[in-house]
């Protein structure tokens, strides 16, 4: 998954979940989680450190860090310093899970595999890309559904709307739609 895959399903997991067990969420700490691993990992492996990594897919794609991040989210919600940062941690860990990181074991398990991470041919990182979004299903149907899903929360809870788009940037909340 690429952008809108992973903010998209992200949300309607998280939305999912957060209704059933009846707890809001933050979805603005959402959003960030659901976004978190490649924040961190795509500019060390593919531009800061290119020479020594050379992927995309290293650190914060590992469980090593989705157990540290939940373990400071944890504390930052203890000591009051972040209410809702669970919700960073949750995002993140299904962005492991969006990226199916059980395919590559030495990065999901590292280190108990070893330190090193596998590398991939980062030439043409975006035409690679593109190419992946104009033919292989696996990468533009996740990318679609996850647009369908953005512009339906945008549609429902009338984001567009000023003063919604704003209460949502303050607060992370979405407000329901008067019928």
């Amino acid at each position: 998954m690429i952008f809108f895959g992973h903010i998209g399903l992200t949300l309607l997991v998280v939305f999912a979940l957060s209704s059933l067990i009846k707890e809001d969420a933050d979805y603005r700490l959402v959003v960030a989680g659901a976004m978190l691993p490649d924040i961190i990992d795509k500019p060390i492996g593919h531009y800061l450190f290119y020479s020594t990594f050379e992927n995309g897919r290293i650190f914060a794609h590992t469980i090593a860090f989705a157990v540290l991040l939940t373990g400071v989210c944890i504390y930052a919600e203890r000591r009051r310093l972040l209410d809702g940062a669970r919700f960073i941690a949750l995002a993140s860990v299904l962005h492991i899970i969006e990226d199916q990181m059980w395919n590559t074991k030495q990065t999901l398990f590292w280190p108990l595999l070893g330190w090193e991470f596998p590398k991939i041919n980062l030439d043409n990182y975006f035409g690679n890309i593109l190419n992946e979004l104009i033919h292989d299903p696996s990468v533009y149907i996740p990318e679609i559904t996850g647009f369908i899903i953005i512009f339906t929360f945008i549609w429902y809870f009338r984001l567009y709307r000023p003063e919604n788009a704003a209460m949502f940037a303050r607060t992370g909340k979405f407000i329901s739609p008067v019928i």
